[in-house]
């Protein structure tokens, strides 16, 4: 009988707090933070922001789109100042701005677009449309993975090593 009732509120427990073992489980995949680098706006650039920033627990805070722009997919480093033009299903337009890691970030009360969504990404002498809609997540790194292959178009990034178009 007691071993059901602990059973009754650890269940309760994780469902009131959101946990999700799938989602912990993905969370725990992405490894820890980089050296030096601690929780806020420059950390963990091109992974997957909506799995932590999800808004299931209030901190830390949800995100409604949110992902990171490389300057070339080998170097990985972040693209800074970058204006990210987002457009939702309705015309509904948004533009958020990359910081140093690359990383950029809309907030629900911010803007809480009607998907699919359109993107273009706009450096200083640069301008790249995204070819297909994000379709129902908003975070990149849900498709934007590194190496690109058949499953992935790549990381998000202004230019490639070759000169031609990025993914």
């Amino acid at each position: 009988m007691r071993r059901a009732a602990r059973a009754t509120v650890l269940g309760a427990v994780l469902i009131a707090t959101g946990c999700d073992p799938v989602v912990s489980n993905e969370i725990n995949a992405l490894g820890g933070e980089a050296p030096g680098v601690r929780r806020g706006p420059l950390h963990r650039p091109g992974q997957p922001c909506l799995l932590c920033h999800d808004g299931a627990l209030g901190d830390p805070p949800a995100f409604s789109v949110a992902g990171t722009v490389f300057n070339d997919p080998v170097d990985l480093g972040g693209a800074d100042g970058v204006i990210v033009s987002l457009t939702d299903n309705n015309g509904i337009p948004y533009m958020a701005t990359t910081n140093t890691a690359g990383n950029f970030y809309v907030t629900p009360d911010q803007w809480s677009p009607a998907f699919p969504l359109k993107v273009i990404i706009i450096g200083a002498n640069t301008e790249r449309i995204m070819q297909s809609e994000i379709g129902r997540d908003g975070a990149c790194a849900s498709c934007h993975v590194n190496p690109a292959g058949p499953s992935s178009p790549g990381v998000v990034c202004l230019t490639t090593v070759d000169g031609g178009t990025p993914p």
